[in-house]
C-alpha cells in the first residue's frame, strides 16, 4: 500500500474530531484519488480509534465507517458501511508472531464492485456476492498464507458481443493459497449450484457440479493441477492446465473421463447445446469416454469412446444400439474412426449388425463402403463425403438397396402385405447450401415395374419444414399386383406414368401435373366388378359407368382396352382429365371385349384432401396416402 500527499488535521490526539485526506492512495495495485477520512471522535494514543466515521473517494462513498487498534498484539477491529444491509469487517492481529486479519462482507453488489474497471464493467457484471478473506503470518519470516471464500447468489454477465453469458449463477469459490518464494501455491474448488451459462457455442445449466484443482501461480503463468470436475449424474473430467497471464488464454492443457453417463451428458450439456444451435434433438444412454489435448491455438487431438451405447433421434427415425466407437482427432492430421452397431433402426426397418470405418481429415470425412443388413437383403453405402467449404458442411452419396422382400417389408411398416420385392439405387445426391439434389436418377423397382424419380431436390432437408421438388416416371407397374395389394379390387394390366413439377411440402404434395396410362404391349386386360365400383366410388357423383346393364350381374370381370387419367394439382384442388371427351365429360377406362365397359368422369375438379378420403374408403387400407 502506498500513500501520497497525506494530510493530518486533528485539534486532539486524546479525543475530539479529526481529518485525514490523502492525494492519491495505491491498494493491491488500484488507484484511488482524493481519499478522505473524517472522525467525529478521534483518538491516537494509547490506542488509535475513530468513532463516528466518514470515508470517500473520487466516485466513492461517503460510507460510514469506525476502527480500533489497541494493545501490544495491535488488535484491529473495523467496520466499513457500504449501504444499508452491506457491511464490511475487518478483526485481527498486526502484531506478534503470527499477525492474522480477516474480512467478511454480505450481499455486495457485484456491478458496483467492478463499476470503475472498464475491462470488468463491459462484461455488465450483475448479482450480489459474500465474501471472506483470512491473512496470516503477513510480514512474518514464515510464508504468509490467505484463504478466500465467495458466494454467489443470482449473479450473471454478458459480453458485448452476447455470445458469452451467465444468469441466476449460484455458487460457492474457496481458495487458498501459501507464499513460496515468488510463487503461491494453493487449492480452488467450486461448487456450481445453479444458473446458466453460455460460452461461445458451449450451453450449460448448472446443478451440482464441483471443480477442484491445485494452482501455482507466478508473474507469468497460472498453472493448474490434479484438476477434477465431477459433472452430477454424468461423471468426473480430470486434468491439468496452463493459463499465461500475459496473454490471458490457456497455453497447454489435457482433460480425459472415462464412463461418462451418457443420457445424463445429454440432458445436461448436449441436448441444451444443440437447442442453441438449432440443430435435432437426440436421445443416448450408455457409457462414453473423452480425451482432450490443447495448445494456445485450441484443441490439438482429441479421442471419443462409445461403448453398449444407444443413439436415436427423438422421433426414432433411425436407432443404433449396442454402439461401440473409438473416434480419435488430431488437429491438422488424418485419423480413421471405427465403430461396430449391434442393431439398427430406420423407422420400422430393423437393421445391423455392421461395423464402419471413417476417415477424419481436415475439413473432410469419408465413410468407407460399407453394407448394412436390412430385413433379408442390405443397404449398401458406396461413398458418403462430408467437406467444409467456407465455414458450411457439404455431402455426396451414393447408395444401392440390394432386392428386399416386400412381404417382409410391409409386415415391418404395418403395411397390407404386398408381392414382389424392392430395390433401389442413388447413384449421387449432393448437399450443397441446405440443398439435396439427385444427380441422375434414383431407380426403385417394385410391383414388376419401376419408378424412376429425377431432377430431385430437396430443400433443407434436416429442418422442420423440407421441401421436395422432382419429375417421376412409372414403367410396366403390374396391376393385378397393385390392386391386390389394396382390395381395390382385381385389375390385370401394366400402367405407365409420369409426373412432372412434384412439389411437396413437409413431405405432403402441394403441386404436381400427373399423367397415368396403360403400358403399350400385348397383355391380358381385364377389369373385375369390384375395381368398377372402387373407380366410380373414387370418382364421386361426377363419375359414371357405362356398361350393358342386363349384363352386370353375371360377369365378375369385363375387358378393357385402355385406361388413363390426368391430374393437375394446384392450390389444393386437382383438375382431372382423361383418355378423351365423351358426351361433356372425360373418359377414364375405355372398353373392349364383351360386354362392353367404359367409365366416365364428368367433374374435373377434386378437392386433393377428399380425393385422398375416397381412396382411403375404397380400398379400406391402413397406409396414409399422401
Amino acid at each position: 500500500m502506498t500513500l501520497e500527499n497525506v494530510q493530518v488535521h486533528a485539534s486532539r490526539l486524546d479525543g475530539g474530531p479529526a481529518r485525514v485526506r490523502v492525494q492519491r492512495a495505491l491498494i493491491g495495485g488500484r488507484e484511488l484519488r482524493d481519499v478522505r477520512l473524517e472522525c467525529a471522535d478521534f483518538v491516537a494514543f494509547p490506542e488509535q480509534r475513530c468513532r463516528g466515521g466518514v470515508v470517500s473517494a473520487a466516485g466513492f462513498g461517503p460510507w460510514p465507517v469506525e476502527f480500533s487498534v489497541r494493545g501490544t498484539s495491535r488488535v484491529l477491529q473495523a467496520s466499513l458501511q457500504l449501504e444499508p444491509a452491506v457491511r464490511i469487517d475487518v478483526t485481527g492481529t498486526l502484531a506478534g508472531a503470527h499477525p492474522q486479519l480477516l474480512l467478511t462482507a454480505s450481499r455486495l453488489d457485484i456491478g458496483r464492485l467492478f463499476a470503475r474497471d472498464e475491462v470488468l464493467n463491459s462484461w455488465q457484471p450483475a448479482g450480489r456476492v459474500d465474501v471472506s478473506l483470512a491473512l496470516a503470518d503477513f510480514g512474518a519470516p514464515q510464508a504468509p498464507s490467505a484463504r478466500f471464500r465467495a458466494v454467489l447468489s443470482d449473479a450473471g454477465f454478458s459480453s458485448a458481443d452476447g455470445l458469452r453469458a451467465a444468469a441466476a449463477l449460484a455458487a460457492t469459490v474457496d481458495i487458498t493459497a501459501t507464499r513460496d518464494g515468488d510463487r503461491w501455491r494453493g487449492r480452488v474448488a467450486a461448487d456450481w449450484a445453479g444458473g446458466e451459462l453460455l460460452w461461445g457455442g458451449v450451453y450449460l445449466k448448472g446443478g451440482a457440479t464441483a471443480l477442484s484443482s491445485a494452482f501455482t501461480l507466478s508473474d507469468q503463468t497460472v498453472d493448474f493441477s490434479a484438476m477434477s470436475l465431477d459433472l452430477a449424474g454424468v461423471g468426473r473430467i480430470d486434468g491439468h492446465a496452463s493459463f499465461d497471464r500475459d496473454a490471458q488464454a490457456l497455453s497447454s492443457g489435457r482433460f480425459g473421463a472415462e464412463k461418462l453417463d451418457l443420457a445424463a451428458l445429454n440432458e445436461r450439456l448436449i441436448a441444451p447445446l444443440f437447442l442453441v444451435r438449432g440443430w435435432p434433438a437426440l436421445r443416448m444412454r450408455g457409457q462414453g469416454g473423452l480425451e482432450v489435448a490443447m495448445d494456445a491455438a485450441g484443441i490439438r487431438s482429441a479421442r471419443l469412446d462409445l461403448l453398449d451405447a444407444e443413439l436415436a433421434d427423438t422421433a426414432d427415425r433411425l436407432v443404433l444400439t449396442g454402439l461401440s466407437a473409438r473416434i480419435p482427432w488430431r488437429r491438422g492430421e488424418p485419423t480413421e474412426a471405427t465403430a461396430s452397431v449391434s442393431q439398427a433402426a430406420f423407422g420400422r426397418l430393423d437393421a445391423g449388425p455392421f461395423d464402419i470405418a471413417v476417415d477424419l481429415a481436415p475439413e473432410r470425412v469419408s465413410v468407407k463402403p460399407v453394407r448394412i443388413p436390412v430385413l433379408d437383403a442390405g443397404l449398401r453405402i458406396n461413398a458418403l463425403t462430408f467437406r467444409q467449404v467456407a465455414g458450411r458442411w457439404d455431402a455426396d452419396l451414393s447408395a444401392d438397396l440390394e432386392p428386399v422382400a416386400m412381404p417382409a417389408v410391409t409386415e415391418a411398416l404395418g403395411w397390407p402385405k404386398m408381392a414382389g420385392s424392392l430395390a433401389a439405387s442413388v447413384p449421387h445426391i449432393r448437399l450443397r447450401d441446405g440443398v439435396m439434389t439427385l444427380d441422375g436418377q434414383m431407380l426403385i423397382r417394385v410391383f414388376g415395374g419401376y419408378f424412376a424419380a429425377s431432377a430431385l431436390q430437396v430443400i433443407e432437408p434436416f429442418s422442420a419444414t423440407p421441401r421436395v421438388l422432382a419429375d417421376v416416371q412409372m414403367r410396366y407397374i403390374d396391376l393385378e399386383a397393385l390392386t391386390d395389394t389394396f382390395s381395390f379390387g382385381r385389375i390385370t394390366g401394366r400402367l405407365d406414368g409420369e409426373i412432372t413439377g412434384l412439389e411437396m411440402a413437409h413431405w405432403r404434395p402441394v403441386g404436381f401435373d400427373a399423367r397415368i396410362h396403360s403400358s403399350e404391349g400385348d397383355y391380358p386386360r381385364e377389369i373385375s366388378q369390384r375395381a368398377v365400383e372402387s373407380i366410380t366410388a373414387l370418382g364421386g357423383p361426377g363419375a359414371a359407368a357405362a356398361i350393358q346393364r342386363s349384363f352386370l350381374g353375371f360377369f365378375e370381370r369385363f375387358g378393357y382396352r385402355r385406361m388413363g387419367v390426368s391430374c393437375r394439382l394446384l392450390g389444393g384442388v386437382c383438375v382431372m382429365d382423361g383418355l378423351a371427351e365423351k358426351n361433356g365429360g372425360f373418359v377414364l377406362i375405355e372398353g373392349g371385349g364383351v360386354p362392353a365397359l367404359s367409365v366416365v368422369g364428368y367433374n374435373r375438379r377434386v378437392d386433393w384432401q377428399e380425393l385422398l378420403d375416397r381412396l382411403a374408403r375404397v380400398t379400406d387400407s391402413k397406409p396414409v396416402i399422401e
